[in-house]
Protein backbone atom coordinates (compact mmCIF):
# COMPACT_ATOMS: atom_id res chain seq x y z
CA UNK A 1 0.00 0.00 0.00
CA UNK A 2 1.18 3.21 -0.98
CA UNK A 3 0.87 6.83 0.94
CA UNK A 4 1.49 9.86 -1.09
CA UNK A 5 2.00 12.32 1.35
CA UNK A 6 0.90 16.24 0.71
CA UNK A 7 3.18 18.86 -0.20
CA UNK A 8 1.86 21.53 1.67
CA UNK A 9 3.06 19.33 4.98
CA UNK A 10 6.56 19.97 3.76
CA UNK A 11 5.92 24.27 3.99
CA UNK A 12 4.94 23.57 7.60
CA UNK A 13 6.98 21.06 9.14
CA UNK A 14 10.85 20.50 8.61
CA UNK A 15 11.95 18.39 5.84
CA UNK A 16 13.52 15.42 8.02
CA UNK A 17 10.94 12.98 9.67
CA UNK A 18 8.30 13.41 6.65
CA UNK A 19 8.77 8.90 6.07
CA UNK A 20 8.58 6.64 8.73
CA UNK A 21 11.44 4.44 8.83
CA UNK A 22 12.03 0.86 7.33
CA UNK A 23 12.49 -2.11 9.80
CA UNK A 24 15.06 -3.87 7.25
CA UNK A 25 15.27 -2.02 3.76
CA UNK A 26 14.08 -4.65 2.15
CA UNK A 27 9.63 -4.61 2.29
CA UNK A 28 9.32 -0.99 1.95
CA UNK A 29 10.96 1.68 -0.26
CA UNK A 30 10.76 5.70 0.94
CA UNK A 31 11.16 7.47 -2.07
CA UNK A 32 11.42 11.57 -3.02
CA UNK A 33 10.02 11.87 -6.45
CA UNK A 34 9.71 15.24 -8.49
CA UNK A 35 5.93 16.91 -8.53
CA UNK A 36 5.95 16.19 -12.25
CA UNK A 37 5.93 12.58 -12.09
CA UNK A 38 3.15 12.59 -9.78
CA UNK A 39 1.07 15.05 -11.52
CA UNK A 40 1.52 13.73 -14.68
CA UNK A 41 -0.01 10.68 -12.95
CA UNK A 42 3.20 7.91 -13.89
CA UNK A 43 4.36 7.82 -10.03
CA UNK A 44 1.22 5.84 -9.01
CA UNK A 45 1.25 3.82 -12.38
CA UNK A 46 4.62 2.49 -11.27
CA UNK A 47 4.17 2.33 -8.32
CA UNK A 48 0.96 0.10 -8.41
CA UNK A 49 2.64 -2.19 -11.00
CA UNK A 50 6.00 -2.93 -8.95
CA UNK A 51 4.28 -3.64 -5.40
CA UNK A 52 2.44 -5.78 -7.80
CA UNK A 53 5.42 -7.04 -9.12
CA UNK A 54 7.49 -7.04 -6.35
CA UNK A 55 5.37 -6.92 -3.16
CA UNK A 56 7.65 -3.94 -1.93
CA UNK A 57 5.78 -1.40 -0.34
CA UNK A 58 6.21 2.35 -1.60
CA UNK A 59 5.77 4.95 0.55
CA UNK A 60 6.74 8.38 -1.64
CA UNK A 61 6.96 12.13 -0.99
CA UNK A 62 6.34 14.60 -3.90
CA UNK A 63 8.99 17.69 -4.01
CA UNK A 64 10.55 19.53 -6.21
CA UNK A 65 13.99 18.67 -7.10
CA UNK A 66 15.93 20.35 -4.64
CA UNK A 67 14.18 19.51 -1.69
CA UNK A 68 14.15 15.94 -3.15
CA UNK A 69 17.79 15.61 -2.94
CA UNK A 70 17.94 17.34 0.46
CA UNK A 71 15.63 14.30 2.22
CA UNK A 72 18.87 12.42 0.52
CA UNK A 73 21.06 14.00 2.10
CA UNK A 74 19.70 13.51 5.24
CA UNK A 75 18.79 10.25 5.03
CA UNK A 76 15.29 10.43 5.37
CA UNK A 77 14.44 8.83 1.84
CA UNK A 78 15.90 5.27 0.40
CA UNK A 79 16.28 6.87 -2.99
CA UNK A 80 15.13 9.96 -4.78
CA UNK A 81 13.65 10.64 -8.47
CA UNK A 82 14.57 14.28 -10.05
CA UNK A 83 15.01 15.98 -13.07
CA UNK A 84 18.06 18.38 -13.14
CA UNK A 85 21.54 16.72 -14.39
CA UNK A 86 23.71 19.42 -12.75
CA UNK A 87 22.08 19.22 -9.20
CA UNK A 88 22.05 15.01 -9.62
CA UNK A 89 25.94 14.96 -10.47
CA UNK A 90 26.60 17.02 -7.70
CA UNK A 91 24.76 14.94 -5.12
CA UNK A 92 26.95 11.90 -6.50
CA UNK A 93 30.34 14.25 -6.36
CA UNK A 94 29.49 14.83 -2.62
CA UNK A 95 29.32 11.16 -2.11
CA UNK A 96 25.28 11.28 -1.52
CA UNK A 97 24.86 8.37 -4.50
CA UNK A 98 27.49 6.38 -7.07
CA UNK A 99 25.36 6.50 -9.81
CA UNK A 100 22.18 8.08 -11.37
CA UNK A 101 20.09 6.01 -13.58
CA UNK A 102 18.67 8.17 -16.68
CA UNK A 103 14.99 6.12 -16.90
CA UNK A 104 12.96 8.16 -18.76
CA UNK A 105 12.87 11.59 -20.69
CA UNK A 106 10.19 14.05 -21.93
CA UNK A 107 10.70 17.81 -22.78
CA UNK A 108 9.99 20.96 -21.34
CA UNK A 109 6.86 23.09 -23.22
CA UNK A 110 5.37 26.53 -22.99
CA UNK A 111 1.43 26.93 -21.64
CA UNK A 112 0.75 30.03 -22.62
CA UNK A 113 -2.81 32.67 -23.59
CA UNK A 114 -0.10 33.64 -27.15
CA UNK A 115 3.02 33.40 -27.94
CA UNK A 116 4.97 34.55 -31.74
CA UNK A 117 6.89 31.70 -33.67
CA UNK A 118 10.09 31.48 -32.95
CA UNK A 119 12.49 29.44 -30.58
CA UNK A 120 11.94 29.02 -26.93
CA UNK A 121 14.77 31.76 -26.68
CA UNK A 122 12.46 33.92 -28.63
CA UNK A 123 9.50 33.20 -26.15
CA UNK A 124 11.12 34.00 -23.50
CA UNK A 125 12.60 37.48 -24.44
CA UNK A 126 9.49 38.12 -26.24
CA UNK A 127 7.72 37.22 -22.46
CA UNK A 128 10.11 39.71 -20.44
CA UNK A 129 10.03 42.67 -23.07
CA UNK A 130 6.75 42.67 -23.61
CA UNK A 131 5.98 42.29 -19.79
CA UNK A 132 3.49 39.51 -20.39
CA UNK A 133 2.56 37.57 -16.97
CA UNK A 134 4.88 34.75 -16.51
CA UNK A 135 4.18 32.22 -13.40
CA UNK A 136 7.50 30.37 -12.29
CA UNK A 137 7.38 27.62 -9.48
CA UNK A 138 10.08 29.37 -8.09
CA UNK A 139 10.72 26.04 -6.12
CA UNK A 140 14.56 24.75 -6.80
CA UNK A 141 12.81 22.16 -8.84
CA UNK A 142 14.21 20.61 -11.77
CA UNK A 143 11.63 22.67 -14.18
CA UNK A 144 12.79 26.06 -11.84
CA UNK A 145 16.75 25.36 -12.90
CA UNK A 146 16.04 25.15 -15.79
CA UNK A 147 14.04 28.34 -15.93
CA UNK A 148 16.71 30.00 -14.81
CA UNK A 149 19.02 28.58 -17.43
CA UNK A 150 16.88 30.58 -19.80
CA UNK A 151 16.87 33.77 -18.36
CA UNK A 152 21.01 33.60 -18.04
CA UNK A 153 21.03 32.85 -21.58
CA UNK A 154 19.36 35.45 -22.84
CA UNK A 155 21.06 37.90 -20.31
CA UNK A 156 24.42 36.73 -21.61
CA UNK A 157 23.49 36.89 -25.11
CA UNK A 158 20.41 39.65 -25.78
CA UNK A 159 21.90 41.38 -23.10
CA UNK A 160 18.31 40.55 -21.30
CA UNK A 161 18.11 42.70 -17.78
CA UNK A 162 18.11 39.87 -15.19
CA UNK A 163 17.89 39.79 -11.04
CA UNK A 164 19.03 37.68 -8.94
CA UNK A 165 17.76 37.25 -5.72
CA UNK A 166 15.63 34.77 -3.11
CA UNK A 167 13.49 33.46 -6.12
CA UNK A 168 16.41 32.62 -8.52
CA UNK A 169 17.55 34.43 -11.68
CA UNK A 170 14.92 35.65 -13.57
CA UNK A 171 13.79 39.64 -15.28
CA UNK A 172 12.64 42.11 -12.73
CA UNK A 173 8.83 43.72 -12.91
CA UNK A 174 5.70 43.06 -11.11
CA UNK A 175 4.68 40.52 -14.17
CA UNK A 176 6.87 37.49 -12.48
CA UNK A 177 5.31 35.45 -10.20
CA UNK A 178 7.43 33.04 -8.00
CA UNK A 179 5.55 31.14 -5.98
CA UNK A 180 7.20 27.88 -4.29
CA UNK A 181 5.00 25.40 -5.54
CA UNK A 182 4.49 22.40 -7.52
CA UNK A 183 4.24 21.83 -11.35
CA UNK A 184 0.21 21.24 -10.87
CA UNK A 185 -0.47 23.68 -9.01
CA UNK A 186 1.72 26.42 -10.42
CA UNK A 187 -0.15 25.67 -13.58
CA UNK A 188 -3.79 26.04 -11.95
CA UNK A 189 -2.09 29.56 -11.14
CA UNK A 190 -1.01 30.43 -14.51
CA UNK A 191 -4.32 29.25 -16.16
CA UNK A 192 -6.92 31.86 -13.35
CA UNK A 193 -3.99 34.68 -14.39
CA UNK A 194 -3.99 33.63 -18.07
CA UNK A 195 -0.04 33.63 -17.54
CA UNK A 196 2.37 32.03 -19.40
CA UNK A 197 4.36 28.64 -17.64
CA UNK A 198 7.20 26.19 -18.61
CA UNK A 199 6.28 23.09 -17.56
CA UNK A 200 7.44 19.32 -18.31
CA UNK A 201 5.41 17.31 -20.93
CA UNK A 202 3.38 15.08 -18.83
CA UNK A 203 1.91 17.61 -16.32
CA UNK A 204 0.90 20.06 -19.20
CA UNK A 205 -0.56 16.66 -21.02
CA UNK A 206 -2.54 15.86 -17.55
CA UNK A 207 -3.69 19.45 -17.00
CA UNK A 208 -4.22 20.36 -20.55
CA UNK A 209 -8.44 19.78 -20.86
CA UNK A 210 -9.05 21.69 -18.08
CA UNK A 211 -7.02 24.74 -18.65
CA UNK A 212 -7.40 27.63 -21.44
CA UNK A 213 -3.55 27.53 -22.43
CA UNK A 214 -2.19 26.51 -25.44
CA UNK A 215 1.00 24.49 -25.51
CA UNK A 216 4.21 25.25 -27.21
CA UNK A 217 6.35 22.82 -27.85
CA UNK A 218 10.56 23.18 -29.22
CA UNK A 219 12.18 20.93 -31.29
CA UNK A 220 15.27 21.72 -29.39
CA UNK A 221 17.75 19.46 -27.57
CA UNK A 222 17.85 22.25 -24.92
CA UNK A 223 14.71 21.50 -24.41
CA UNK A 224 15.05 17.78 -23.07
CA UNK A 225 13.59 16.51 -19.86
CA UNK A 226 15.67 13.81 -18.69
CA UNK A 227 14.29 11.65 -15.21
CA UNK A 228 16.94 9.99 -13.07
CA UNK A 229 16.63 7.33 -9.77
CA UNK A 230 19.58 7.84 -7.56
CA UNK A 231 19.89 5.25 -4.83
CA UNK A 232 20.81 6.76 -1.49
CA UNK A 233 24.18 5.64 -0.65
CA UNK A 234 24.35 5.99 3.42
CA UNK A 235 20.93 3.87 3.50
CA UNK A 236 21.88 1.99 0.33
CA UNK A 237 18.69 -0.59 1.01
CA UNK A 238 17.39 -3.74 -0.47
CA UNK A 239 14.01 -2.23 -1.73
CA UNK A 240 15.94 0.65 -3.64
CA UNK A 241 17.91 -1.79 -5.47
CA UNK A 242 14.68 -3.43 -6.38
CA UNK A 243 13.12 -0.74 -7.54
CA UNK A 244 16.14 0.42 -9.82
CA UNK A 245 15.97 -3.53 -11.35
CA UNK A 246 12.21 -2.43 -12.16
CA UNK A 247 12.99 0.63 -13.20
CA UNK A 248 15.67 -1.09 -15.67
CA UNK A 249 13.27 -3.54 -17.06
CA UNK A 250 9.37 -4.20 -16.60
CA UNK A 251 9.25 -0.29 -15.59
CA UNK A 252 10.50 0.50 -19.22
CA UNK A 253 7.75 -1.52 -21.20
CA UNK A 254 5.37 0.82 -18.19
CA UNK A 255 6.80 4.02 -19.27
CA UNK A 256 6.58 3.33 -22.95
CA UNK A 257 2.96 2.52 -22.74
CA UNK A 258 1.98 5.28 -20.48
CA UNK A 259 -0.56 8.16 -22.54
CA UNK A 260 -2.38 10.92 -21.64
CA UNK A 261 -5.56 11.60 -23.74
CA UNK A 262 -3.43 9.43 -26.64
CA UNK A 263 -0.27 10.86 -26.31
CA UNK A 264 2.86 9.68 -25.18
CA UNK A 265 3.72 11.61 -22.11
CA UNK A 266 7.53 9.81 -21.42
CA UNK A 267 10.15 8.15 -23.25
CA UNK A 268 12.96 6.10 -23.17
CA UNK A 269 16.05 5.30 -24.52
CA UNK A 270 16.21 3.14 -27.40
Amino acid sequence: MRFPLVVVLLFIAPLSGCLTTSDDGQDKLRLATTTSIRDSGLMDVLIEDFESRTGVDVEYVAVGTGAALRLGETGDVDAVIVHSPEKEQQFVDEGFAEVRFNFAYNSYVLLSPSLPSGSVFDAFEHISTSEQCFVSRGDDSGTHAKEQLIWQHLNTTRGLEVVEDANGVHPPGSWYYSIGQGMGAAINMAHEKECTILSDLGTALAYQDNILLQRYEYDDSFMRNPYSYLIVDRLNTTASHTFLSYLQTNGQDVIVNYTINGHHAFFVES
